[in-house]
């Protein structure tokens, strides 16, 4: 009897939190209902850059190439997102898929608590919210506060990194993000019973998982496929040749880049 309930229990907890791959963004509907706070990622997510240069795989790319030349990884964490945020803020973006804005606002008139999470650093805080606007995406309208927090988080490097939560975007600045939502919901006295969280990125979602099962909520991860086929075929020539002939007035396009290459 003791073995029969000892396995009914390990299944029950079993279900208390997990990650489920989607290759849509709308199947975040079949997860939300009463009592759900909805959290989304940002870049490869909801947005990317118009071109190459900027997006994640470009990230990665030269984080990886700053600690083959030497820096730490911390160094070379440091290196790549002051690159990227410069990038970020000269480009323009477009939508990961064609509808995502339309799924935001229905599930916001749904009165489910919607806000976003990413790693972006403080410096991009007004760029992004100008760039989810012009793609139709105000992360205000269903926000669980519209109190700005700022709290410093541990960075996964040693010390600490400032975290803002600021119009519905929770920026962490390259520290964890499981971490960081633990911290703004704890301030905000806030327990949902269900968190939904759709990010392109598996680790970041067993990061988030971790940090809600201590603090016993129900987690659903939603692992975001739609980008794989565009990071797998990345091409480091292409954006090593747009970050060469780019301009602070004009980035490179792929079909300009392309052509320089070929």
């Amino acid at each position: 009897m003791k073995r029969i309930f000892l396995s009914f229990t390990l299944a029950i907890l079993s279900l208390s939190a997990e990650i489920i791959e989607t290759g849509t963004f709308s199947n975040i509907l079949n997860h939300v209902s009463e009592d759900t706070l909805v959290v989304l990622d940002i870049d490869d997510t909801l947005l990317l850059p118009k071109q190459t240069l900027g997006n994640d795989a470009w990230f990665c790319y030269r984080w990886q190439e700053h600690q083959n030349n030497g820096l730490s990884k911390s160094e070379a964490l440091e290196k790549a997102l002051a690159e990227w945020e410069a990038i970020r803020h000269l480009t323009e973006v477009k939508i990961v898929e064609e509808g995502t804005e339309e799924v935001v606002s229905q599930v916001q008139k749904m009165g489910i608590p919607v806000m976003a999470l990413t790693t972006q650093g403080l410096a991009l805080t007004t760029r992004t919210l100008q760039q989810l606007a012009t793609l139709k995406i105000d992360m205000e309208k269903a926000a669980p506060s519209n109190e700005e927090y700022y709290f410093l988080n541990p960075s996964p490097y040693g010390g600490t990194q400032g975290v803002i939560y600021r119009k519905g975007v929770l920026f962490t600045a390259g520290s964890k993000k499981g971490a960081a939502l633990k911290t703004l919901l704890e301030h905000l006295n806030l327990k949902p019973k269900h968190i939904v969280f759709i990010n392109d990125k598996e680790s970041h979602l067993k990061d988030v998982e971790e940090d809600m099962e201590k603090m016993g909520i129900h987690f659903t991860g939603l692992r975001y496929s739609i980008g794989d086929e565009r990071v797998k075929s990345f091409d480091p020539r292409l954006t090593d040749i747009q970050w060469k002939h780019s301009t602070l007035g004009h980035l490179l396009s792929d079909q300009e880049a392309l052509r320089l290459l070929n």
